[in-house]
């Protein structure tokens, strides 16, 4: 044979060889693969800490026929369990290699394996369900330290946590409820744990002021779960929200869960405090946008629902320039278009020679905004329709009632057909509307509070109260409350006089008209007060919220059926303060 039939012969045979090995020793391939298969015990179920009734099961085969003395390895995925078998463990002339699988203490699914090196299918996973062991604790998670007012049902169920010994949390347990001091009554005597251990309950306080206190407890578990509240007539803070100074914050106009918050040089911020826009709430407020208007000094605003065209397009901006006490003061109204709230945009303006604007009120259903334009009197604009431009041409009419030498106007408000005002140095009007053509007329009052400035306003009831400022022969901590007769004419009934403070800068009814809230400045009572108008004629001070350096501007807020005071901190530490003042209604 030659040498090179030779060579020849012995590469086939060569290759030959190296194909045989590759059909025996491949990985998963060719007939004498090892393959793995789970034969039973998956899928089963049982109460942690405890071994399941059937042991895992897993064959292993080589060419389809049973794999003797195998070593098969077993761990466990998760679950914290432990597995047991002989050791080392082998399959048995079968090919059968089994364990015992003790789940963890963690209630949920639960995984082992079982794994055969080189073989297919391996590793095999088996799972396990873990139910919680039988009730072995109960604590608080939730809704005690709450205060308000006696009588009234707490805001935030009292939730209670039953877990076993491993801290599972377990469903359907009824948790039995007690009063344990304060003669408060629950929702429920007992009520079930769902599907996070939780089970909850309401209190309604008691109707004297003081601790109440609840527990509760489940048969057979050793203690119980505590929850204290506490029956009070005091406004609760919620939220502090910080306003960049440069002056801070000025005004804020609270409608559908938005609070507009009027930041002079910051211009307006939009806080979502209940809408949704952001998942805001009073304790959390989201900053939707913000936006700083020409010139800016942003003072005052209100956001404009027009019942007409159903649009709730249109926010009115009041522009504080500087100004002298019955002589001069400039700005302007700004219109803001927020149709869409993440985006406002400035549209239109209003302008008045050698006057600025100070607050509004609104006759929506005529679509008349009413402008207190301090020297300027009182201004009726037109703002039907669409808002562009300059918005000289839908002047109405200007009164200047206390005549031009006596007239400084803070504040507006429609009230029963009566517009009435507050001047600064001429006191309060009653002003005739004519709500077809807006003409202003002056009716009745003036030149009635001689001893102090008048600042702002609300009418309500019958009533109205006036608040004072500074000081003129006397202080401005007086809020004068006013009888309107049959005509609408203002009487002056009483006047409450508050130490401590200089300026009442802001006063406001609820919107139930049971309480009046005035915010105060200068000296050691600055802050919030707060009457009962059980009688309106003669408020009595139910509680204060003291704040070192004053607030200058207060407002209520209806959110989800609780009663907000939203407030401007200011100078110095500017912030948008946040009361819950649900506890202090009668």
């Amino acid at each position: 044979m030659s040498t090179s039939l030779k060579v020849r012969r012995l590469g086939v045979l060569a290759a030959l060889a190296a194909g045989s090995a590759l059909l025996r020793c491949g990985d998963g391939i060719g007939p004498t693969a090892l393959s793995v298969a789970l034969v039973s015990g998956n899928g089963q179920s049982d109460t942690v800490g405890r071994t399941l009734a059937t042991p895992l099961v897993v064959q292993v085969t080589r060419e389809g026929a049973p794999a003797t003395d195998v070593a098969v390895s077993w761990s466990v995925l998760s679950g914290g369990g432990s597995l047991s078998f002989a050791t080392p463990s082998t399959t048995d002339n079968l090919g059968i290699a089994r364990a015992a699988f003790t789940l963890g203490p963690l209630a949920g699914q639960q995984r082992a394996q079982a794994r055969v090196a080189g073989a297919s299918g391996s590793p095999v996973v088996f799972t396990a369900g873990a139910s919680a062991d039988r009730p072995a604790q109960i604590t608080p998670s939730g809704g005690s330290g709450q205060t308000d007012a006696p009588g009234r049902p707490l805001a935030v169920p009292f939730a209670a946590l039953v877990r076993d010994q491993h801290g599972n949390p377990i469903p359907g347990v009824w948790v039995q409820w007690t009063v344990t001091a304060g003669g408060g009554s629950l929702s429920a005597d007992s009520t079930g744990t769902d599907g996070t251990g939780t089970a909850l309950v309401t209190l309604t306080l008691g109707s004297a002021p003081g601790p109440n206190t609840v527990a509760g407890t489940v048969s057979g578990v050793a203690g119980s779960a505590t929850f204290s509240a506490t029956g009070a007539h005091q406004p609760i803070l919620v939220a502090s929200v910080p306003i960049p100074p440069f002056y801070g914050i000025h005004d804020t106009y609270v409608r559908d869960g938005l609070a507009f918050v009027f930041a002079w040089d910051r211009g307006v911020m939009i806080f979502d405090v209940g809408n949704g826009i952001q998942s805001g709430s009073p304790a959390d407020p989201r900053l939707v946008s913000s936006l700083v208007t020409s010139g800016g000094d942003v003072h005052n605003g209100w956001w404009f629902h027009n019942p007409v065209s159903r649009e709730n397009r249109y926010l009115f901006i009041g522009q504080e320039g500087p100004g002298s006490i019955g002589s001069s003061s400039l700005g302007d109204i700004h219109v803001v278009d927020v149709s869409n709230l993440p985006d406002p945009r400035e549209v239109a303006f209003y302008h008045m020679e050698g006057a600025g604007p100070h607050n509004f009120w609104m006759d929506e259903s005529r679509q008349i905004l009413y402008a207190a334009y301090y020297n300027g009197g009182v201004v009726a604009l037109d703002v039907s329709g669409t808002l562009a431009g300059n918005l000289a041409s839908r002047a109405l009419d200007t009164i200047a009632p206390g005549a031009p030498s006596n007239t400084f106007i803070w504040g507006v408000q429609l009230y029963n057909g009566s517009l009435y005002a507050i001047d600064m140095l001429s006191g309060f009007w009653q002003l005739g509307v004519d709500t077809t053509s807006g003409t202003l007329t002056i009716a009745a009052g003036g030149n009635n509070v001689p001893e102090r400035y008048g600042s702002d306003l609300w009418v309500a009831g019958g009533y109205a109260y006036t608040g004072t400022w500074g000081f003129r022969t006397q202080p401005g901590n007086a809020v004068k409350v006013w009888q309107l007769g049959p005509t609408g004419s203002p009487a002056l009934v009483h006047t409450i006089v508050t130490p401590g403070i200089g300026t009442v800068s802001d006063v406001e009814v609820s919107p139930d008209g049971r309480l009046l809230m005035f915010s105060a400045e200068q000296g050691s009572s600055a802050g919030f007060h707060f009457y009962d108008l059980t009688n309106p004629a003669a408020p009595a001070l139910i509680a204060t919220y003291p704040v070192s350096t004053g607030v200058h501007t207060a407002t209520f807020g209806t959110i989800n059926g609780r009663l907000y005071a939203f407030g401007a901190k200011n100078p110095f530490d500017p912030a948008l303060l946040i009361l819950d003042v649900t506890p202090l209604l009668p």
